[in-house]
């Protein structure tokens, strides 16, 4: 059975057994919310050792073959450039289409967390090496260790031989116990989509949030139905966009409910390699910088919502000058490739600094959407999921490293 069906079924499960039980019953709500948070744990689990080993011996083939340098130019534009597109096709659709006024709630603003860039920084080298192996949160520093790990294999490959050996081995195990848990946790899916749907009856009891959902689920279906087929078309001629598109599913129904880019990239390395039939020595790299820098969805997400908490202020969306929706498109694009210290929730954390940053009376605007915040990153999830599993079949198919196969064979 294909792994998006498994998924599926989780998922329609999942919302059966919440909606029978109820928000109200709140034994079911604290087993539902601590079952999900074990679930997401799961998903992580395997995760680590297959992206350190496999970013390593990647590294090291693609600096033997002299094509490093181009993948990650190639990787870095795709970033870039759809960060920018999906931050503008945001501004326009909520323009287009501007979701009613959102009543201003009265909350405190004592548990604020913002980018903390400079802490980022400082994590990225951290006083040893293998300190990395231990942060369960934050990838980068792992892949920096990984890279010079594999550069270094590369400077002397006699030398370097029994070495590479070993991380290849330990890569293709480390892969086939992430297959297992990916395959597990169809069972994790049925709690998280029960969790999800208690919280998403909480939103709408709100009663205000209707028309920005709305236009964020019409987002996504533009972006997974129009605009990255059209790219996909572009850039892969010969190819049927909607087989990326199809691969994608499990993933990013994955990434939709847990809201988390480590659950997420779990399911698109086997999804990329054993479906899209991705070469390793692209998937193993490309995956985990997309799931770091490219978060394209968060990019339009925050667009969106800043533009809704300014109408909610009794502001004037077609009257904002240009120089401030430059400033916007600009933030909201840089501060999504800054959230790879957040595996989740780092959509609603951008959003709090873009407002504090904005200022003008708007520093606490982030708090009107503070109910629909896991929904912003359900979002935001989806979509970034969807982005990078097209952004490295791009950069894989630039490169003649993928493989045809029949949808049939499709995991």
């Amino acid at each position: 059975m294909k792994i998006w069906l498994k998924y599926f079924i989780g998922i329609v499960l999942g919302v059966t057994f919440a909606l029978v039980a109820g928000a109200e019953n709140t034994l079911f709500v604290q087993a539902v919310d601590f079952l999900s948070k074990a679930a997401i744990q799961f998903g992580r689990y395997a995760l680590y050792p297959a992206v350190f080993f496999g970013f390593t011996l990647s590294i090291f083939e693609l600096r033997e073959n002299r094509s490093l340098l181009k993948v990650a130019i190639i990787t870095s534009l795709i970033i870039c450039g759809t960060a920018l597109l999906l931050s503008c096709i945001g501004l326009i659709s909520v323009l287009i289409h501007t979701p009613a006024r959102i009543p201003i709630f009265v909350e405190g603003i004592s548990d604020v967390q913002v980018l903390g860039v400079k802490e980022s920084l400082l994590q990225l080298l951290p006083s040893s090496s293998f300190e990395a192996l231990i942060n369960g949160t934050y990838i980068l520093p792992l892949c920096i260790f990984g890279g010079f790990a594999g550069a270094g294999c590369a400077v002397d490959r006699n030398i370097a031989k029994p070495t590479i050996t070993l991380i290849d081995s330990l890569a293709r195990i480390s892969y086939a116990v992430l297959v297992f848990f990916v395959d597990m946790l169809v069972f994790g899916m049925v709690a998280v989509s029960s969790y999800w749907v208690i919280k998403f009856h909480e939103m709408l009891l709100t009663a205000v949030f209707a028309d920005f959902a709305i236009l964020l689920i019409v987002d996504l279906l533009i972006i997974a139905l129009v605009i990255y087929p059209a790219l996909l078309k572009i850039f892969c001629r010969d190819i049927n966009p909607y087989r990326v598109l199809y691969a994608s599913l499990a993933p990013m129904m994955a990434a939709f409910f847990s809201q988390d880019t480590h659950v997420a990239l779990s399911v698109l390395l086997r999804h990329s390699n054993e479906s899209l039939g991705v070469r390793r020595r692209i998937s193993s790299v490309a995956l985990p910088v997309f799931s770091i820098f490219g978060r394209a969805g968060s990019a339009l997400v925050i667009t969106v919502s800043f533009v809704v908490i300014l109408k909610s202020y009794s502001i004037n969306v077609f009257r904002i000058a240009f120089s401030d929706i430059f400033w916007l498109v600009g933030y909201a694009s840089l501060f999504s490739c800054l959230l790879g210290r957040f595996s989740i929730g780092g959509t609603y954390i951008a959003l709090t600094s873009l407002c504090m940053l904005y200022g003008r009376g708007f520093e606490s605007g982030y708090l009107i959407l503070r109910p629909a915040a896991f929904f912003i990153s359900s979002i935001a999830a989806a979509i970034n999921a969807l982005t990078a599993i097209t952004g490295t079949y791009i950069t894989a198919y630039r490169f003649n490293m993928t493989g045809r196969k029949d949808l049939r064979f499709f995991i």
